[in-house]
């Protein structure tokens, strides 16, 4: 008989980060990461042929922004996993056929060795280092294989060099980087606002807060040299002027990503401490 391959799987990649897999009977998964420079998976977005409807599944990960659960719209599991220290499974359990591979930030399982692809070299859970030497050699650290000296906090998604996932800006980590992977609770919010906001604000795991739940517009700009000046550029671009005014009570928040506004509740923005676009930015 003719030989046809069993099974193909075609990677496609976003510079360093991967953007999606297309598999040989036409499904494919498209990667959303939860900020432009992260290698930590938001959600997966599987179409099972050309011309059918897509389903976003939603990734939830540990501390080090490895997946854990994987829900659908409904907020059903439908994928989980446990690991230990080093990113080995101890158990890992499916509710329907939807293979989940990401593993560490940047690494792809490779279920037919038990690897994780992690770019320029494979690394190996079981024992918790990189199989071969590090291809800069000691400037990505003294131990040619080492992954990190703490698996929790720090991270090496290209498999080159690896550090804290929480960076300093400016020498200094960010505010309340404290809470970074956490949520920071409404119980240490004003008494007068818990009950508006009972949810809380998200802090992702460089530590800078996620107010996307309570943003009403989002826009994006050239930042320009003060605050007054960006906020101006965000109301035009979403159409707010002299006949139709931003909405009281919200405020323009710089997002990290950049360039990236978001209009937020204006107590809730004042009332956690926290770094944000301008602190990032180079201007």
């Amino acid at each position: 008989a003719e030989g046809k391959p069993y099974n193909r799987t075609t990677f496609l990649w976003d510079g360093m980060r991967l953007a999606q897999e297309c598999r040989l009977g036409r499904s494919s998964s498209l990667y959303i990461y939860s900020d432009q420079g992260s290698h930590e998976p938001l959600a997966r977005v599987d179409r099972a042929a050309p011309g059918e409807a897509d389903e976003v599944l939603y990734y939830h990960t540990d501390v080090n922004g490895a997946p854990e659960e994987m829900t659908d719209g409904g907020g059903n599991i439908v994928w989980e996993a446990g690991y230990q220290v080093w990113g080995n499974l101890t158990h890992e359990k499916e509710t329907r056929p939807v293979q989940q591979n990401l593993r560490f930030q940047g690494q792809y399982l490779d279920r037919e060795t038990g690897l994780h692809y992690n770019l320029y070299r494979f690394y190996d859970p079981d024992i918790g280092k990189f199989i071969s030497g590090d291809p800069i050699s000691i400037r990505g650290g003294i131990n040619l294989y080492q992954y990190a000296p703490n698996p929790i906090s720090w991270i090496d998604p290209l498999g080159l060099s690896c550090g804290p996932m929480v960076k300093k800006i400016n020498g200094r980590n960010p505010s309340n980087s404290s809470f970074a992977g956490k949520i920071y609770p409404a119980s240490k919010l004003p008494v007068d606002i818990r009950g508006k906001y009972p949810h809380g604000v998200p802090f992702n795991h460089a530590g800078f807060p996620d107010f996307s739940r309570y943003s009403i517009k989002n826009t994006r700009i050239e930042l320009g040299a003060s605050r007054n000046v960006d906020f101006g550029r965000a109301d035009r671009a979403v159409g707010y002027g002299p006949g139709n005014p931003r909405p009281e009570g919200y405020t323009w928040h710089h997002h990290q990503d950049s360039g990236y506004m978001q209009l937020v509740p204006t107590d809730l923005h004042d009332a956690i401490r926290h770094s944000g676009g301008i602190s990032t930015s180079k201007r």
